[in-house]
């Protein structure tokens, strides 16, 4: 087979993967079962939620903390994914990235808060990231498998979520700090 005919073949697959997680997605997590209403709170109870509660004073150095996580999580989970170390048998949508509900809204929004939090309070973050990634990866990861949203293949564990998770925000929180001291450079230079 040629390259050209391996590339074709590749696309060919790829529209009939396409017509299968649309049909699959119908039939188990379309508009009329509990599972899309369930994501659709997932999506919009968090963002309703963040609207009220966040410190507008500070909304922007928040959103990007926030706004970090989501990117390193939904590609790490994209790769993951990808990978098929997860898998998401029920998803908001079959067009988006599958993890869309708990990646991109439900851990970043908690975690903009609690950073606001630690702020405000001037308390350690790395010890709220740590105690609250517990919660996602031991509480959350399990309930999401037996609600049948996640599944963990190939020697994924609810230990390596942990682990990915508080890399995840540790690594945000340093952007942030860095992003603050790149400003406050810049500052001092005019």
């Amino acid at each position: 087979m040629t390259e050209e005919q391996l590339y074709n073949k590749i696309i060919e697959i790829k529209e009939q993967l396409h017509h299968l997680e649309k049909t699959y997605w119908e039939m188990s997590t379309g508009f009329d079962t509990w599972r899309f209403w369930f994501l659709l709170g997932s999506l919009i109870i968090p963002l309703v939620f963040l609207y009220f509660t966040v410190d507008r004073k500070r909304l922007f150095e928040i959103s990007f903390f926030g706004f970090t996580i989501h990117i390193l999580w939904a590609n790490t989970d994209q790769v993951l994914t990808h990978l098929n170390y997860f898998s998401y048998p029920h998803s908001f949508t079959y067009i988006l990235p599958t993890g869309i509900t708990s990646t991109t809204v439900l851990f970043p929004i908690v975690f903009m808060l609690v950073y606001q939090h630690c702020i405000k309070k001037e308390k350690n973050i790395f010890i709220y990231i740590a105690l609250l990634n517990l919660v996602f990866a031991f509480a959350m990861g399990p309930l999401y498998v037996s609600l049948g949203f996640l599944e963990m293949n190939k020697g994924m564990n609810y230990v390596f979520l942990y682990l990915i998770d508080v890399i995840t925000v540790s690594l945000a929180f340093v952007f942030v700090k860095l992003f603050k001291i790149m400003k406050q450079d810049w500052k001092a230079d005019q």
